[in-house]
């Protein structure tokens, strides 16, 4: 009898446990060793290993519902199902999901191609048929880059997983197929494959969740942040087991492409600098009348100024990837012991200075976003994004560079318009103090307020400007930079400030330097 009741209360209790578990629905689509279906049909990898373990914490059942990638996204969006693993985050996705707010790992696209193709660079890929993952950030990553360059390739080809791309590279029916930087770790890619040095887009992958399940996100969230403070944790162990490559006596042939990548990348970043002014002084030649098309002209030399500055800031986080591989490249050759935990802190280090260069090139992306209504900010925010861009260029030229907030007023204003042209005066002024060799030279910013305006003042020390070139400097084409210069920077910002932000700027000597005044109109 007492067996019969314990027996009842068992099946009793067992009952109640299916019933107070919450169901929620998982995409999954074939990407190993990030998320796949294994062999016995079972959901396996690196982001399937941590949510099991948060869906038994929270008592969920999981319903994995196999699809491919495109028709993830749309499921996604429609509310079908409530989490997709293995998203790479952009502001565009972010309109359609929302995104844990905790990034899972961080990653990058790499170029693979056919022997035959010969791709060694990315001017390779004309008239070359590419096969894209549908709907991916590789698929929008790549054509965006190729129509910068006005490069045309063959063909794209859209395929509905990697497996299918590598099949038509393999049957030569493209020439490359674009993936991500894990793909190569669970799958041979055959003799005929080769990985280019052309890497693209660095991300953040993330979990995606429906629009309706703010629930899940902020506890996947609460979850992901507590994971990551053990190193014991289910984190560690799937990231040991999925993604971490194994220790040979070898170089990671990965890393060898990364050193590489990254000269490709600073190469390119100097190509971009003298194209860009070339592009500038063609236009400004042939154009000299319209305003529109010198407004983008500026905007191009601000643009081959900030790709300068891309380089200085990441120059010191590539010398720290450089140093760590060939450390572990040293080591090899010396045949000495790597020891488990010393090649795992190397790896972390550059996965770290990875995530720099991609926030970096969050910062600077920033810039370049159009501001079609006037943002209420406080002039401190836009004086912060400014240090971020301008503080690294100028403390390799030992410039210092001085803020002072008599006060730190708010305004209604575009703010990448008045960015764009705080960094035309300092670079003006950095031109100055770097042709004048001048000892312990700085640049100061000080932002006050009047009754009837917001006041920005930057002074240098260079000497001040030449009394017969006190009233041409602002002309339209006048430069003192010879063929340096377009005559362009300070002309367009007096009319952005005029025209666009209802003010004035205006420029005289003091003390040992010159000072520009930006006023703002109340």
């Amino acid at each position: 009898m007492l067996k019969k009741i314990l027996i009842a209360i068992s099946y009793v209790a067992m009952i109640t446990y299916v019933h107070a578990q919450e169901s929620v629905n998982i995409g999954i689509y074939q990407n190993e060793p990030k998320i796949f279906m294994d062999s016995k049909n079972k959901p396996s990898g690196f982001f399937i290993d941590i949510l099991d373990e948060i869906a038994l914490r929270e008592s969920w059942k999981l319903n994995y519902i196999p699809c491919v990638w495109s028709e993830c996204l749309n499921m996604l969006e429609d509310g079908k199902i409530d989490i997709m693993p293995d998203v790479a985050y952009s502001v565009e996705r972010e309109q359609k999901f929302l995104f844990s707010k905790e990034a899972v790992i961080s990653s990058w696209s790499v170029l693979y191609g056919h022997k035959k193709a010969k791709i060694d660079s990315i001017f390779s890929l004309q008239d070359k048929r590419i096969a894209v993952l549908k709907g991916s950030i590789q698929s929008s990553a790549i054509k965006k880059l190729l129509n910068s360059f006005n490069i045309k390739p063959a063909a794209y080809k859209e395929v509905s997983d990697f497996k299918e791309a590598f099949e038509l590279l393999a049957h030569h029916e493209v020439d490359c197929v674009i993936t991500n930087r894990f793909y190569e770790l669970n799958h041979n890619l055959g003799t005929d494959t080769v990985r280019t040095n052309i890497l693209i887009e660095p991300s953040m992958l993330k979990y995606a969740f429906s629009s309706f399940r703010s629930d899940l996100a902020d506890t996947v969230d609460y979850h992901l942040k507590e994971f990551k403070k053990n190193q014991e944790s289910v984190f560690y162990q799937a990231e040991e087991k999925w993604i971490t490559p194994k220790v040979s006596t070898e170089v990671p042939i990965w890393l060898v492409w990364a050193s590489i990548g990254s000269i490709f990348v600073i190469l390119i970043l100097v190509l971009l600098v003298i194209i860009f002014r070339k592009m500038v002084i063609k236009k400004s030649e042939e154009l000299l009348q319209k305003e529109e098309i010198m407004l983008m002209q500026s905007r191009q030399a601000s643009m081959g100024e900030m790709i300068n500055m891309i380089a200085h800031q990441w120059r010191q986080p590539l010398s720290v990837i450089s140093m760590d591989a060939n450390n572990i490249r040293a080591s090899i050759e010396l045949q000495e012991e790597i020891r488990h935990q010393e090649l795992k802190k190397s790896m972390q280090n550059i996965s770290d200075q990875v995530q720099y260069l991609s926030n970096t090139i969050d910062d600077f992306r920033n810039f370049f976003k159009p501001n079609k209504t006037k943002i209420k900010t406080h002039i401190s925010h836009v004086i912060n994004n400014l240090e971020k861009i301008i503080s690294k260029s100028l403390q390799d030229n030992n410039i210092e560079f001085i803020i002072k907030y008599k006060t730190d007023y708010s305004l209604n204003t575009y703010p990448n318009e008045l960015l764009q042209v705080l960094l035309n005066i300092i670079n003006n002024a950095k031109d100055i103090l770097i042709d004048q060799k001048v000892a312990n030279s700085k640049i100061t910013v000080i932002t006050l307020e009047t009754e009837d305006s917001y006041s920005i003042e930057i002074c240098d020390n260079g000497g001040g400007i030449p009394k017969d070139l006190m009233s041409k400097i602002g002309e339209q084409y006048f430069t003192t930079k010879a063929d340096k210069g377009t005559g362009l920077g300070l002309y367009m910002s007096i009319t952005i400030i005029k025209k666009h932000l209802n003010g004035s700027l205006t420029w005289n000597n003091r003390d040992d330097g010159a000072c520009f005044t930006i006023s703002l109109f109340k």
